[in-house]
């Protein structure tokens, strides 16, 4: 069998070393750690997934179980017309070499998602601080808070208001209006009541989950 002389088996290597690195040692090519400074910023990219180290944990162990392959039967190699012994050794070097690039790619990948973490809490609190107290609703009150309707059919218009932990008035605020007893008396999305049958219920506005109430009785003359 003609051997392949050492210039070309050189070149060949030359040329599928770098190809094979490129292809494996994705954690130091593809996996980008956060930035220096990242606490600082309000936005940055690095890799949070976990396939390029993932893969180099793929190509790592086909090169150390070539490598042991060869090692242990190295008649029955088949190659590159290249000693066996050498072959093995490349393949362990690269396997060794793919060990690293994944163990820094999920290092890489578990510090970018701690520092994403980090910067949602911060966007979380500086949307909290820019938020002012006053908007913030700490009560509803709903007027008037007590009502009689003497007849079925009979109305009474319901107002409620929002107000701030300093006491003051929040505008602009929608509010949803229940009734705990439909029949008895209904109310309408503008807080308008309408006896029905005589008894009495809670009327209730709700705004930002904080709830105000107003008790209204029918007493129809049967």
């Amino acid at each position: 069998m003609n051997r392949i002389p050492f210039a070309s088996r050189l070149a060949i290597t030359a040329f599928l070393g770098p190809l094979a690195m490129a292809a494996g040692a994705c954690g130091f090519l593809f996996s980008h750690a956060p930035p220096e400074g990242h606490g600082q910023m309000e936005y940055f990219t690095c890799t949070e997934s976990n396939t390029g180290p993932i893969i180099d944990v793929i190509w790592g162990a086909f090169n150390a179980h070539s490598a042991v392959v060869i090692a242990a039967d190295p008649d029955n190699y088949y190659g590159y017309d290249a000693d066996p012994g050498v072959v093995a050794a490349v393949g362990l070097g690269f396997a060794a070499l793919h060990g690293v690039a994944a163990a820094v790619g999920f290092d890489k990948s578990k510090k970018c998602r701690a520092a994403k973490r980090q910067l949602a809490e911060r966007q979380g609190q500086a949307r909290r601080e820019a938020r002012p107290a006053e908007a913030v609703v700490e009560a509803v009150v709903v007027s008037p808070a007590a009502a009689t309707l003497e007849t079925i059919g009979a109305q009474v218009q319901l107002v409620a208001r929002a107000y701030g932990s300093s006491g003051a008035t929040i505008s602009n605020k929608n509010f949803t209006w229940s009734s705990s007893n439909d029949a008895i008396a209904s109310v309408s999305n503008a807080g308008l009541v309408t006896a029905h049958a005589n008894g009495a219920v809670v009327i209730a506005a709700n705004t930002d989950n904080v709830v105000g109430t107003a008790h209204i009785v029918v007493a129809s003359p049967r």
